[in-house]
């Protein structure tokens, strides 16, 4: 079962140390006739104390059997057989108390109150245990002080000092009084003897194997606030009064805070380093382990790690995978590392070192990288270059096993480092030979990089970076990156840039200047354009057109990559500068594809405006792509309407589109196309007059154009039926204003309402004079009698045309009503006919 476990068996024992010490207190608190009670607290307390001594003196014996010497460190000795022999310490404490209080027995009664506060015991030592495992340590102090609280309260009802209070309060106590009947206790023996036993009580806590926590001191508060309960329960004075509850409290919060994590720290420690003494690796590295963990900054703890560390016998730990287990490899290396770095070691420490680093490689060898960096130092502390220089090859080599783990990446700055910086011999031998190998180069610069991430101040990074990266070429960065659109990342493209624009402008060394700033923007994209310019008007300034050209393009490429308006404003202006120079060029050059593409690029500027879209027109035009020139033209009459050039080329273009680009393909109109246009300028050349036939035929063409990009346009056909009849092609108009009359739409859309009413009027008209059917004549003028824009021209015509049916009475009431138009043309000829009727209405 769980609570029989090794820590809970000491937490158990503490609370049976706690049971009979209370028993033991009450029994001398008890007057056993006329003999004083002192005797019995001293031979309680003699008891228990030779129980502890002989529990030290057997510890003693086995611990020198078993080869451990004073060498005249006593207290040390002493305290460490406390902390190493718990087993006798609680064994002596505990059977010298019981045995004192034996001797405390004197009735039946006696023997039952001590097996009673021992099993009592023994519960309160399992909730001391249960407390141990909140996880939370403000919660578990809370919870300890509570219970030290409670318990101390308790006891002191239990005993006696609060009965009379809480009877004062009309309250009555829960607890039988301990005492026998009519007895006064003495209760002054009893505090005495508690408070003997809170130092033995503490050696218990001390002794244990287990680590100290909040708890014992919560018990021993509470035993100190019981003890000064018994003491002070008469006094008058509020201060002594107090005390029961202040000194424990502030006792508790101290200890807790400011002894108990250092005791802690301390015992692991002192077991560490007894251990180690002793030869017991394992246990010894147990102990300092867990004291690094308490405080990893600990340097006793640190430096007798270490120490253990060095001990080590390789060949008996090989087999020895328990202790290997608890070996801390990479505290080997800092240890070794340490030694090594220090200026001139002695002979002992890279001895010390060279058995750390042989132990780490024997049990580790992933860990092959650093160990050879550090055997590299170490031989070059002693001028063993030649062993050097293989050791760190080894490291630098990337085709060397592990050459991806990370404990090689970890030791590659201060490899190349040394290989570099700091002995010249291990530069001409490894450093430089490494270098021009193919990625050797893009690997250094990307450890040094990672050292300056960590550390951007490391003065000797810095050096190494500014040797690393002056001769960096773009052949050695695209092995690293291959593909134009790829960066290294643990590369410093601002750095190299700043390298670039440095010698950009030196006759003698633009070139690598350039070089540079072509290496800078593969990993600055949103600074491309920029970069590429300055590269193009070095190659200009040398003389080199093509290739200025080039980089003016890639400027251009570099924008267009990121995003225009992802550009700084900076940037943003000199994209748009590079590619209206490179869209000038290519028109100057007769190149009208780059052209347009330039000024398409160009028209997103703010400051391109008409011009730029009157120049895109042409070069449009100049390619017959008449569509993309007609939207041109649209765009450039936004910024002037009234311009008389885009005007003339506007009627131009939609002259030269074809309606068969779009008829049965409504989809195919392009975004920006002035169906509108197409529909007044052909309703205006149809208004005129006198018209020639090349006018009718653009007026025809424009209508012909609007109906095939809109084939319900009711406006579209009837301009396409009047340019019909103005060519005299009756048949063809009538067939469309038929069409249009018979499908008349149940909503009206733009100016579609007033077509379909001259639809009307004119289908009559070509009834009436034309077809010679006055029948179909009438419907026609009859709907477009609902027109704003009938009058008394149409009822004319509906007079005319129930004349030709021989409807008399219905054609004079039509011209009766147009006589009615006093001053209207018609108006004469309206009054002949009514005149011509009459006669025709008389007897012959």
């Amino acid at each position: 079962m769980r609570w029989l476990k090794s820590d809970y068996v000491e937490y158990i024992l503490k609370g049976l140390f706690l049971g009979v010490l209370l028993f033991a207190a009450r029994q001398e608190a008890v007057p056993q006739g006329d003999e004083p009670s002192w005797p019995a607290v001293a031979q309680v307390t003699l008891f228990t104390l030779v129980g502890l001594v002989i529990g030290l003196a057997l510890a003693a014996v086995r611990k020198l059997r078993e080869g451990y010497r004073l060498n005249g460190r006593v207290p040390a000795f002493v305290v460490f057989l406390f902390l190493e022999s718990p087993g006798l310490v609680y064994a002596g404490i505990l059977i010298g108390l019981i045995a004192g209080a034996s001797t405390l027995l004197h009735t039946e009664e006696d023997r039952w109150l001590l097996f009673e506060t021992a099993l009592g015991g023994v519960a309160l030592g399992i909730i001391f245990r249960s407390l141990r495992d909140v996880r939370q340590r403000l919660t578990r102090l809370g919870l300890c002080l509570l219970l030290a609280v409670l318990l101390g309260g308790a006891a002191l009802a239990w005993l006696g000092p609060l009965l009379g209070p809480l009877a004062e309060l009309g309250i009555k106590s829960p607890f039988n009084n301990p005492f026998p009947a009519g007895v006064t206790p003495d209760l002054t023996v009893f505090a005495v003897q508690i408070l003997l036993g809170i130092p033995f009580f503490y050696l218990l806590t001390f002794s244990g194997h287990e680590e100290e926590t909040e708890v014992e001191i919560g018990a021993i508060c509470a035993v100190l606030g019981v003890a000064l309960g018994m003491l002070l329960h008469d006094s008058n004075h509020p201060a002594f009064r107090s005390m029961p509850l202040l000194l424990p409290l502030l006792l508790y919060i101290a200890y807790t805070i400011r002894v108990l994590p250092g005791l802690r720290i301390f015992k692991h420690t002192f077991r560490g380093l007894g251990y180690g003494r002793a030869g017991m690796h394992r246990r010894s590295l147990q102990a300092f382990r867990r004291a690094l963990q308490l405080d990893p900054n600990n340097a006793t703890a640190r430096n007798g790690y270490w120490n253990v560390h060095c001990d080590l016998d390789l060949y008996k730990l090989a087999g020895d995978s328990q202790t290997l287990a608890l070996v801390d490899f990479d505290l080997c290396l800092e240890r070794a590392g340490s030694l090594l770095l220090q200026p001139n070691p002695a002979p002992e420490k890279l001895a010390e070192a060279h058995r750390l680093l042989d132990l780490v490689l024997s049990q580790r060898p992933a860990m092959k990288a650093p160990v050879a960096y550090w055997r590299a130092v170490a031989y070059t502390h002693i001028r063993e270059i030649d062993q050097a220089a293989a050791d760190l090859e080894q490291v630098l080599d990337p085709s060397q096993p592990g050459a991806h783990d990370p404990q090689r990446g970890a030791i590659l700055f201060p490899a190349w480092q040394l290989a570099l910086l700091l002995h010249e011999g291990l530069r001409q031998r490894v450093g430089l030979p490494q270098l021009q190998k193919p990625g050797r180069r893009m690997e250094a610069i990307a450890a040094v990089e990672r050292q300056l991430a960590a550390q951007p101040e490391d003065a000797a990074a810095w050096g190494l970076k500014r040797l690393l990266y002056q001769d960096v070429t773009e052949a050695e960065y695209e092995e690293a990156a291959p593909g134009a659109g790829l960066a290294v990342e643990q590369f410093d493209h601002s750095y190299v840039q700043q390298l670039g624009l440095a010698l950009i402008n030196d006759p003698a060394r633009w070139q690598r200047g350039g070089e540079y700033l072509r290496l800078a923007a593969r990993g600055l994209p949103a600074m491309g354009p920029s970069i590429f310019v300055q590269i193009a008007q070095a190659h200009q300034r040398a003389g080199h057109p093509e290739e200025a050209w080039h980089n003016y393009e890639l400027a251009k490429r570099a924008g267009l990559s990121v995003g225009v308006s992802n550009l700084g404003n900076e940037e943003r202006q000199t994209y748009f500068a590079t590619v209206k120079m490179l869209g000038d060029a290519a028109m100057t050059a007769g190149q009208p594809d780059l052209a347009i593409e330039n000024y398409h690029l160009y028209c997103e500027s703010e400051r391109s405006g008409l011009e730029t879209l009157r120049t895109l027109a042409k070069l449009h035009e100049q390619k017959g792509d008449v569509l993309a020139a007609l939207l041109t033209t649209e765009k450039a009459l936004l910024y002037n309407p009234k311009d008389r050039d885009l005007l003339e080329r506007k009627d131009r273009y939609y002259i030269s589109v074809m309606p068969q680009w779009f008829r049965g393909h409504p989809d195919r109109v392009p975004r920006g196309f002035d169906l509108q246009y197409c529909l007044d300028k052909s309703r205006g050349l149809l208004n005129l007059r006198e018209i020639d036939l090349d006018t009718l035929d653009w007026a025809q063409h424009l209508a012909d154009v609007a109906y095939a990009v809109k084939p319900e346009s009711v406006t579209a056909r009837v301009l396409l039926a009047r340019a019909k009849l103005r060519r005299g092609e009756k048949e063809q108009a009538a067939a469309l204003l038929e069409e249009i009359h018979t499908h008349k739409p149940e909503k009206f859309s733009n100016d579609d309402e007033e077509s379909w009413y001259a639809a009307c009027r004119l289908l009559g008209d070509l009834y009436l004079h034309d077809l010679g059917r006055a029948d179909l004549a009438l419907p026609c003028y009859k709907d477009f009698r609902h027109s704003s824009k009938s009058g008394a021209d149409t009822l004319y015509k509906i007079g005319q045309a129930h004349e030709m049916l021989g409807d008399l009475p219905r054609a004079a009431k039509a011209y009766e009503q147009v006589v009615a138009y006093d001053g209207h043309p018609l108006v004469h000829e309206a009054r002949a006919a009514l005149s011509r009727l009459k006669e025709a209405a008389q007897p012959s």
